[in-house]
């Protein structure tokens, strides 16, 4: 399905990868990131897309962003997991209240869906169950897990207040070229970039915790897949069903691509969940989704990308 979409926070890694695949669906993209954003993710892209500078917290900034779309992907977050719970009050007003003023943007615009990109390593909190499947309990244990919960809710509401049609994708851990190893957030790219630069790999906790981590590539297509559903089933989670910890992680990098690095272990933060691997089997039965390209794989493209990034 043709159409014209915008992608909040379109210029980070994962945005970017999105926007490509968009692009190779024939859709229009415009690309909505903050002032003076770096354009380096999408600058091989830039002559295909349309982009914007601006504050999301802006109701003027996002309403004349909105002018003749049809579809909105909305990843801004301005918190991470980890430091979220220091300042709880910062989260919901940068996120939660100015979703809530794109929603409501966009209700009046008629936009014909809403993506919203949620978080299946944080809103379900310690599982009852592996894998994870969609229906499980929400019972986040950081606020960035609250607040992406919240906003799941609220556009639940809206499509009873007002028929805004949406689609949530809970994405688990993905990884892969132009992750940003610096930015606190993707262990494989900070880990990958630690032992580059030949420091010492510091693990909070015994290396036992397990993720579900999976290719951004593979995970980008999911998101023109949801623009297509027609079915009345709004949320699925998206990831390799599949988990690996720490530990594990450490040692592909040794087999896979000869890496020698040294490691040492903390006392492990209170707020980790200890296991989380989602089940994927709903995106493959209604979206057609799954992902393609196996950790081995992914992992020496992101240390390609790496070793080679100046």
């Amino acid at each position: 399905m043709a159409g014209k979409c915008i992608i909040y926070g379109g210029a980070g890694f994962i945005g970017s990868h999105i926007a490509e695949n968009l692009l190779e669906n024939k859709m229009e993209v415009t690309v909505f990131d903050k002032l003076n954003a770096s354009k380096k993710n999408v600058k091989h892209i830039l002559d295909k897309i349309r982009f914007l500078e601006g504050d999301f917290s802006n109701e003027i900034d996002v309403k004349d962003s909105l002018k003749d779309i049809d579809y909105v992907i909305h990843l801004v977050s301005s918190t991470l997991p980890a430091d979220s719970n220091l300042n709880p009050n910062y989260d919901v007003e940068t996120n939660l209240l100015s979703s809530l003023n794109l929603f409501e943007e966009c209700s009046r615009k008629k936009i014909k869906k809403i993506i919203f990109i949620s978080s299946g390593g944080t809103v379900y909190g310690n599982p009852l169950k592996l894998p994870i499947r969609e229906d499980h309990p929400t019972d986040p244990t950081c606020s960035y897990g609250i607040t992406k919960l919240a906003i799941e809710k609220y556009l639940a509401l809206y499509k009873i207040l007002r028929g805004t049609d949406y689609n949530i994708l809970r994405f688990s851990n993905p990884f892969g070229e132009r992750q940003n190893p610096r930015s606190g957030q993707g262990l494989i790219a900070n880990l990958l970039y630690k032992i580059k630069n030949k420091q010492t790999i510091e693990i909070w906790g015994d290396g036992k915790i397990v993720r579900d981590y999976f290719y951004i590539k593979d995970g980008a297509k999911a998101i023109h897949l949801a623009i297509n559903n027609r079915t009345n089933i709004s949320t699925f989670n998206i990831g390799a069903g599949k988990g690996y910890s720490i530990n594990q992680i450490l040692e592909k990098f040794r087999e896979v691509l000869k890496l020698d690095f040294e490691v040492k272990y903390s006392e492990a933060r209170k707020f980790d969940v200890l296991k989380n691997v989602l089940d994927t089997s709903r995106a493959k039965k209604i979206l057609r989704w799954k992902p393609e390209t196996k950790f081995e794989e992914a992992i020496k493209k992101t240390w390609s990308y790496i070793i080679n990034d100046k």
